[in-house]
C-alpha cells in the first residue's frame, strides 16, 4: 500500500492538491486495487515473453519517411513574402504587452 504521507509529497511534486484528508485516503485505496490488478497480470504464465505494446491495433498506414536532404529555398526565397525582414530574420510586431 501508498503511504498517505508519499502520496502528499508526491502530489506537492506535480503541482496536484487534494482538498482535504478524505480524498488522499481515497486516492489510496484506488492505487491498492491498481496494484492487486497489476500483481495478478505479471502472475500470467508466460506474460514476460511478450513485448509491451504501445498501441493495441496495428497501423498499416503509420511508416516514417526516409530522411534525405532535397531541395530547399535560399533565405532570399524563404523571405520574399515578408513585410519585415531585420538581421536575416522575419520581423512581426509584438504582442504582449
Amino acid at each position: 500500500m501508498i503511504a498517505i504521507d508519499d502520496l502528499k509529497k508526491y502530489s506537492k511534486r506535480l503541482e496536484f492538491y487534494m482538498n482535504n484528508e478524505e480524498e488522499y485516503e481515497t486516492l489510496a485505496k484506488e492505487f491498492e486495487i491498481l496494484l492487486k490488478q497489476v500483481d495478478k497480470i505479471d502472475k500470467i504464465e508466460g506474460i514476460k515473453d511478450y513485448e509491451p505494446m504501445n498501441y493495441p491495433f496495428s497501423l498499416d498506414n503509420a511508416y516514417l519517411r526516409s530522411d534525405e536532404v532535397t531541395m530547399s529555398l535560399d533565405k532570399e526565397e524563404a523571405f520574399s513574402n515578408c513585410k519585415d525582414v531585420k538581421n536575416g530574420c522575419v520581423s512581426v510586431p509584438k504582442v504582449v504587452a
